[in-house]
Parts: structure tokens; C-alpha cells; sequence
């Protein structure tokens, strides 16, 4: 059987500017997402995606990205261990150092909403509500999901015994 959980109140996670937040939604999972970088290069972006019926390919084609910067204290904390300018955007001042460049003008946001819907079904179930996000990322999404799970209230789990998802439910 396929399992959802649908989201029945809303909740919030604030980490000094930084927040997201899941309420209610009909039938789909929705993620807004916004990043703000200082690095005029990134800088602003932001991206709304239905999970469920929007066109996913510039969202699954989004690499990961970081500052040159700060590529020197990622290794040192162990992590990275397999990060290339093949497959991970670096962004120096206003320069992208990979050869290929951006993959879609939204690659740094649309990466982020990949993250989220990744960190998302990391609780074994599909999901149905609206996810609104500012400058997240793991810790966000992670703390967002404890606060969903720590009261049952929060949500509901709907079982449906068919092998695809029906466009009603």
C-alpha cells in the first residue's frame, strides 16, 4: 500500500532569519523556497514546485553548490570527500569556477527544493501539504519534521491499497 501523510495544522521552525513551515494542502505537496546569499552572484532566488504535477527535470538536474570560500572548512570537517567541479557548483565572488557553468538560471534554488524533498522522505512517506522555506537546508527540514511527528494532532496517515497515486484522494 501507498502511505501519506497529510499535514493537518500548520507548523513552524525558526532558526535566527532562517525558517520553514508545512500547512495543509489539498491533494499535493507544494515547496516554496527562497535563498538568500550576500555573494551577488547567487544572491535572491526563489522557486514554487507541485511535487506531484510540475515538470521535475531542472529540479533533479540541480547540483550542489558552495562558496570557494568555505571549500577548505567543508573538508576539514570530513565531508565532500567525493565533491568535484564535476558535480558540485563552486561559486568564487562572481564567478562559477565548473566549465559547464548553470544547468537551469535556478540550479542553486532548484537544489535546495531537491534537498528538501529528499530530507522530506527521509520519514518513509509520501506527503501531502505546502512547504515554505527561507535560506533551509538539511537542519531546517530535519527540525520541521520533529515537530510534525512530535504530536499526532499535527497529522494524519492515509493508506491507499492501489499501486499508483488516484488524482483524488
Amino acid at each position: 500500500p501507498i502511505k501519506i501523510i497529510k499535514i493537518l495544522k500548520k507548523i513552524r521552525y525558526n532558526h535566527g532569519e532562517k525558517y520553514i513551515s508545512i500547512e495543509p494542502s489539498k491533494l499535493s505537496l507544494d515547496i516554496n523556497f527562497k535563498l538568500k546569499f550576500e555573494d551577488c552572484l547567487i544572491g535572491n532566488q526563489e522557486n514554487k514546485i507541485n511535487v506531484y504535477e510540475d515538470d521535475l527535470l531542472d529540479i533533479f538536474n540541480s547540483r550542489t553548490f558552495c562558496l570557494f570560500d568555505d571549500v577548505e572548512k567543508i573538508k576539514e570537517k570530513g565531508l565532500a570527500k567525493g565533491g568535484s567541479l564535476d558535480n558540485a557548483i563552486v561559486v568564487k565572488g562572481n564567478e562559477i569556477l565548473n566549465s559547464e557553468k548553470l544547468r537551469n538560471p535556478k540550479e542553486f534554488v532548484n537544489h535546495k527544493i531537491l534537498d528538501c524533498i529528499g530530507d522530506l522522505y527521509t520519514s518513509g512517506y509520501r506527503m501531502i501539504g505546502s512547504v515554505n522555506c527561507s535560506q533551509g537546508g538539511h537542519f531546517l527540514t530535519n527540525q520541521l519534521l520533529k515537530k510534525v511527528f512530535e504530536n499526532k494532532e499535527n497529522f494524519s496517515i492515509i493508506e491507499i491499497q492501489e499501486r499508483n497515486l488516484p488524482h483524488t484522494i
